[in-house]
């Protein structure tokens, strides 16, 4: 039996961060219970600001801006560190200075995909690009940079920064953000399972697992 699931997220996204960490989880909680399920999981691109430039935007003051005040990004930071320490997901907001563009991560992610990466690849790239966005600070927008994590996650492509710098599968990557917009889903991260159950939110992995269960018995 297989279990399918269309994942949307997008990677400056904190509680995707969280939500991708709790579905870790849910899936060895799975595969203890049902050794049988095979798994495949899709990531489509979600934009939090599909407006975000190359260079992207100052990341404290576009926040003041989203939020209202230096208090509530504080605020809202303070929430989602607490939610996150309790599945092992570490926030370090003080080293973030820049909110990039997540357009050449999401280039790459579905490039992967559609050459038929090896799964566990694209679940560790995820993992290591969130990462390095929200516990180290780092500048996932930069080709180079991207490169590098990319690398480091497992990645084996000598040229990746000359293509990252590039627009490869940008109108691909935008297309499928439009159809996704087109469901009517406006916040992320958001789990389709075998394309019978949707989960909006970063829920527990106990909620998680157990939409999952109900689109495999729904079969």
């Amino acid at each position: 039996m297989t279990l399918h699931i269309d994942l949307i997220a997008d990677f400056i996204c904190p509680w995707c961060h969280v939500g991708e960490t709790r579905l870790r989880t849910a899936l060895q909680q799975l595969a203890a219970k049902r050794p049988d399920v095979q798994v495949e999981i899709q990531r489509l691109p979600f934009f939090l600001d599909d407006t975000t430039p190359p260079e992207g935007y100052d990341y404290q003051s576009y926040l003041e801006k989203k939020f209202g005040s230096a208090e509530a990004v504080a605020e809202v930071q303070a929430q989602v560190s607490q939610a996150g320490e309790a599945d092992g997901v570490h926030f370090a907001f003080d080293k973030i200075s820049l909110r990039p563009s997540t357009l050449p991560a999401h280039r790459l992610m579905l490039q992967l995909q559609a050459v038929g990466a090896d799964p566990v690849l694209t679940s560790k790239l995820a993992q290591y690009i969130f990462s390095a966005y929200f516990e180290a600070g780092k500048n996932i927008g930069d080709p180079k940079q991207l490169a590098t994590i990319a690398q480091l996650a497992g990645v084996q492509d000598k040229d990746l920064a000359d293509w990252l710098a590039g627009d490869d599968a940008t109108d691909e990557v935008k297309a499928v953000f439009e159809q996704v917009k087109s469901l009517g889903i406006q916040g992320v991260p958001f789990f389709v399972f075998n394309q019978r159950l949707a989960v909006s939110g970063a829920q527990s992995p106990e909620n998680l697992l157990s939409a999952m269960e109900q689109a495999l018995d729904a079969e």
